[in-house]
């Protein structure tokens, strides 16, 4: 009976050993037909990181991959590339931290991309969104009543069945004492990715990310922010995305496909010219003033015409089309890049557009309609965990160009499902609350979105 009562003891503190050397993870990166990547952050005591990963109720496929970098640090963020995977093909994985296994209260799983091309119809998915998330941190925080609010929403997203999770900015919140040093950063990164309400949603589907001023720098922050490489390097080093804008033209912009949609994400801080930059200047647009910067628009528009997804989605951490938003950092404040993109759409006819972003702190829908052309959504999604906006005595609440009855104010998150058949595919739009309850639902079909 000792003997046994040992043998528990032993695995018991074993497993917490495990515990406290993870410090936050595991998160699934991208996910395609032939690799994934995994991420996790470890404790400065661990020197071996090892992964076992086999197809679902496959044991006889079991297979172990070494992490190879550096360790030992004080923050140590890694990325493990899971390599020559079977397509279509559902995997279950597991961490060992100095060769203890790392026990998680839910089973972490992924599942490789299909070859549907020039075979069948294209699979239907879906995805969660959201963007505001804010988790309290008293030392850092102000004074007064806590600005972030249940963060149990979290645990909702995590046990609601998605493909993957899009990040559209403001992911976390760099205080006065982040942003101001390169350590600070480190630390609120690390910080806001140990929270446990974050670990199912980032463990059991793929997740990309971009980002907004709050997780760049300072509030309403440029290019002129002086720590921004900092920044980037660390946002790099934390999200698990295929790449990070290009060798030329620094960022963290970068495109994926699921199904036969794609997904654009936006860049709208690193090149970003200032807020109070003047938008006119002799009567004409402002050349100077830029919002995502000449390269990276022209990536944008080169993806864009080579595209032949059935919707293209636009994603960016500020919103772009709704027009009383000018001087609430939105994208049509920056009129001769705003007005470039749109004409670019219309002018090549590019079908099936649809804009995401979040960091109004409200959810809504926008509808703009521009001359002899389908009309444009954009879906706003926020806030997760910040705090909610009241826009009730704004101009604002009653906006024109919002699709009925899509105004929310309160804390939520956005799923977005594509489905049917080749000729009748179509996206549908849903908000839930913290609860898991529908607030709304809108459903745009591809024939809606044809550029004529």
């Amino acid at each position: 009976m000792k003997n046994v009562i040992l043998t528990v003891f032993l695995l018991l503190s074993l497993s917490l050993q495990a515990q406290k050397a993870l410090v936050s993870g595991p998160m699934m990166g991208y996910i395609e037909h032939r690799e994934a990547l995994i991420w996790l952050e470890v404790a400065p005591d661990v020197n071996k990181v090892v992964i076992k990963y086999q197809q679902q109720n496959k044991p006889q496929t079991a297979q172990t991959i070494q992490y190879e970098g550096l360790l030992g640090k004080k923050y140590n963020p890694i990325k493990v590339r899971v390599e020559e995977l079977d397509m279509n093909t559902a995997y279950e994985y597991a961490i060992f931290l100095n060769d203890k296994k790392v026990e998680l209260p839910f089973v972490t799983t992924f599942k490789t991309k299909k070859l549907w091309e020039w075979r069948e119809s294209a699979p239907d998915f879906s995805f969660l969104v959201g963007s505001c998330f804010y988790i309290n941190d008293s030392t850092y925080d102000r004074p007064g009543r806590p600005y972030g609010q249940n963060p149990r929403i979290l645990e909702t997203m995590g046990n609601t069945p998605s493909d993957f999770m899009l990040w559209t900015g403001d992911n976390l919140y760099l205080r006065e004492a982040d942003y101001s040093s390169a350590a600070g950063i480190g630390y609120r990164y690390s910080y806001n990715f140990r929270q446990p309400f974050f670990q199912k949603l980032r463990a059991t589907r793929a997740n990309y990310a971009t980002w907004d001023d709050h997780d760049f720098g300072p509030d309403n922050s440029d290019a002129s922010y002086e720590l921004k490489d900092v920044a980037l390097e660390t946002f790099k080093k934390y999200w698990g995305n295929k790449s990070f804008g290009e060798a030329d033209n620094a960022g963290v912009y970068n495109k994926f496909r699921w199904s036969d949609c794609d997904f654009f994400m936006m860049d709208d801080r690193y090149h970003r010219s200032a807020d109070d930059l003047p938008e006119m200047m002799n009567g004409k647009p402002n050349p100077d003033k830029q919002f995502y910067g000449k390269k990276q628009l022209e990536w944008l528009k080169n993806s864009l015409i080579s595209s032949n997804a059935s919707f293209k989605f636009i994603i960016s951490g500020g919103q772009m089309l709704n027009p009383l938003a000018k001087d609430k950092e939105c994208f049509m404040g920056y009129p001769l890049e705003w007005q470039d993109l749109m004409s670019f759409i219309v002018d090549n006819k590019i079908s099936g557009v649809i804009f995401l972003s979040g960091d109004r702190h409200f959810s809504e829908l926008i509808k703009y309609q521009p001359k002899d052309f389908y009309p444009l959504y954009e879906f706003t999604c926020s806030a997760v965990t910040s705090g909610v906006a009241d826009i009730s005595k704004s101009k604002e609440f009653t906006n024109p160009a919002r699709v009925p009855s899509s105004l929310l104010l309160q804390n939520n998150f956005g799923k977005i499902s594509v489905s049917g058949n080749r000729d009748n595919r179509q996206v549908t739009l849903e908000t839930y609350d913290i609860n898991g309850a529908q607030k709304w639902n809108v459903t745009i079909k591809k024939s809606e979105l044809v550029a004529k």
